[in-house]
């Protein structure tokens, strides 16, 4: 490989329109600075090449107030979003739920038994998902409980006592009586998975519940964080291409441009509060659940006055917009050449 062509493979660190408008000079300045019998670019060239291109990608017009804005909004918007893809990578980790038949059976072998029985699965916008089940047994004890469970493998905690009550109906008088409830709590853990159990029996009832959710793996900070630095880096050389390529658009084209990436930004917002909201959650966290930032797209309205699928919708019509917002950036330039700084 020639020298020169080492020197231009050395200019892809720099923005294209750059490379467009002052490559030629650049490499016909090293190559007259190139000694006769230099065959590679010198250390000091190189790093100089490398670095200044990469200063040069992270550079935004000077003079231009909103495009300063739009750089802080997108670079908000893409750590945000970045977390997120994180916390979904490290969720891959978590170890699965029950299936319902394993679930089932779980449940009552922690309770000895029972007859009714009822689960469901939610998916909540803070946590990833949790497993919940409930069975009847009069007779339930929490020390019974962890034996059947410590011979199945299980590391069962400390049993810390829960008070109750129920309400029941006497025939005789039409009075509604308050029954008292003894009930005691643990927990316990196997296989990556946490289990809750409670139980609370009383005047010839009882009732037995297990929540079931993956114990954490200690990737999700980590991950969680990563993928916010990433998109923190990344939504700011987003934007400072952008800020060029605009440049180059005809008049009416980079209106309809910076009206669609302004929609963008303005429904993208919502989700991104969401998700730095999450990982505020996340990184305050107890082993209470496994918290995650992504859970914010999940069904179930984040805030009292929203619809269930409200962020992941405004996430998804944020997306075309700011595709489409993109696309019209990287047709071909009708309005002349971009300048850049050189």
């Amino acid at each position: 490989m020639s020298i020169e062509r080492r020197y231009r493979r050395l200019l892809l660190a720099y923005p294209g329109p750059y490379r467009r408008g002052h490559g030629a000079e650049i490499v016909t300045t090293l190559l007259e600075m190139a000694g006769d019998e230099q065959t590679r670019p010198t250390r000091a060239d190189s790093w100089h090449l490398v670095l200044s291109g990469a200063r040069q990608r992270f550079r935004l017009p000077s003079g231009r107030p909103l495009a300063w804005l739009a750089a802080v909004l997108i670079t908000v918007i893409g750590g945000a979003f970045g977390a997120a893809a994180g916390s979904w990578a490290a969720e891959r980790t978590f170890a699965d739920l029950p299936g319902d038949a394993r679930l089932e059976a779980l449940t009552r072998q922690v309770a000895g038994g029972g007859v009714e029985f009822g689960s469901d699965r939610s998916a909540s916008p803070w946590w990833t998902t949790m497993a919940s089940a409930t069975t009847d047994q009069p007779g339930w004890t929490p020390e019974a409980a962890q034996q059947r469970l410590a011979a199945d493998g299980w590391q069962t905690g400390a049993i810390a006592p829960r008070t109750g009550k129920s309400f029941a109906w006497d025939p005789d008088t039409g009075a509604v009586a308050e029954v008292p409830l003894h009930g005691s709590e643990f927990e316990a853990t196997r296989d990556g998975l946490r289990l809750e159990v409670s139980g609370y029996v009383g005047n010839g009832h009882g009732t037995v519940s297990v929540n079931v959710w993956p114990a954490g793996t200690g990737a999700m900070i980590p991950a969680a964080l990563a993928g916010a630095l990433l998109g923190l880096v990344g939504g700011w050389l987003v934007a400072a291409a952008g800020a060029y390529r605009v440049r180059a658009l005809t008049v009416p084209r980079r209106r309809l441009a910076s009206a669609l990436a302004a929609a963008g930004l303005a429904t993208l917002a919502l989700p991104a509060f969401a998700f730095w909201v999450n990982v505020w959650r996340v990184l305050a966290s107890s082993d209470d659940v496994a918290w995650t930032v992504h859970s914010a797209l999940n069904a179930g309205p984040y805030w009292s006055y929203g619809t269930p699928w409200m962020l992941l919708q405004l996430t998804v019509a944020g997306a075309v917009l700011a595709v489409a917002a993109w696309a019209l950036l990287l047709t071909r330039p009708t309005a002349g050449p971009v300048p850049v700084p050189a």
